[in-house]
């Protein structure tokens, strides 16, 4: 009787395979952190963040415009004296949010980034550990 060597599993095949199972649990955990975290920073409904960004679009236009007519602002008009008194104060609050939006998305992008890289050139598990361990979002 012989033995068929061509079916053994080596420790550097099994590492391997750690490796790469490693990386993937990685790779979904961060998905999922990073989705939880924007999930708490938006309004989820069907096409929010579509008038989030027309309401950014006609306060930059408004603030741009010497003598502002409402009419030709449907969003601005429609939210005025619930949000704010005037225009001027509610587009700023507007632009405000959307500067406010652009950091954390930012921070959060570069968070998401970064980890995934130390992921990607992880090589041991333990590496893969150590690029989860600074994902506190």
């Amino acid at each position: 009787m012989s033995i068929d060597w061509s079916r053994t599993i080596t420790a550097e095949a099994r590492a391997a395979a750690a490796l790469e199972a490693a990386k993937a649990e990685a790779r979904v955990t961060l998905a999922a952190a990073v989705t939880a975290a924007r999930a708490a920073l938006i309004t989820d409904l069907p096409g929010q963040s579509m008038i989030y960004l027309a309401k950014e679009a006609e306060a930059r236009a408004w603030m741009a415009d010497p003598t502002p007519d409402p009419a030709a602002y449907p969003l601005l008009s429609a939210e005025l004296g619930i949000t704010a008194p005037d225009g001027a104060s509610l587009a700023q609050i507007w632009l405000n949010l959307a500067t406010l939006w652009r950091s954390t998305a930012a921070d959060l992008e570069a968070l998401r980034l970064t980890t995934r890289a130390a992921i990607d050139a992880a090589t041991a598990p333990e590496e893969v550990g150590a690029a989860m361990a600074g994902l506190a979002i």
